[in-house]
């Protein structure tokens, strides 16, 4: 078990922005429903919003995670970044984390939403009617680290699964 913020630093998603900054430009940036409904960012639900170079660009492998809710069991969910495009950015709901070590996307991907490393987020759940975690308890997490290898295995079989598994949502939905 290794501490997130021994393997890796975060950053800031979008600042500074107003509302006539968005919807248009030569830069895209991850929304907050991209990261909440998908354990791998999806590529094809980003928005436009002006280049900005003074915000943090996404990288491959990043991870997202959202820092409000209206429950304590939607709170920091997490999202990775598995793509190499120019110019995107974090919506300013979410921050990012970036490893430092060598670990398996796919892994890290599927043991941050598993049961119980969500139950961690759960109880640094802190509000009344909106919920929001702070970045530096996030970092406090402990999650099981495996050498490179088993990484690689476990997140491929878990990458499989969600593939089967979004097959047959596809067969019974059409």
């Amino acid at each position: 078990m290794r501490k997130l913020g021994e393997m890796g630093k975060t950053f800031s998603g979008l600042s500074g922005k107003k509302k006539e900054d968005f919807g248009h430009g030569n830069a895209r940036f991850v929304t907050y429903m991209n990261v909440f409904n998908n354990t791998i960012a999806n590529p094809k639900l980003l928005e436009k919003v002006e280049l900005d170079n003074k915000q943090n660009k996404v990288k491959f492998g990043d991870v997202f995670f959202t820092t409000s809710s209206e429950t304590p069991e939607e709170v920091g969910m997490s999202s990775i970044w598995l793509d190499d495009l120019e110019n995107v950015y974090l919506n300013s709901f979410c921050f990012g984390y970036r490893t430092d070590i060598e670990m398996s996307p796919y892994y890290l991907a599927f043991v941050l939403r598993s049961p119980n490393v969500r139950k961690k987020f759960m109880v640094l759940a802190q509000g009344i009617s909106r919920y929001n975690i702070s970045k530096n308890k996030v970092m406090n997490i402990s999650i099981p680290i495996p050498d490179i290898g088993e990484q690689q295995k476990i997140g491929s079989f878990f990458k499989h699964l969600d593939e089967l598994i979004t097959l047959h949502q596809c067969r019974y939905t059409n």
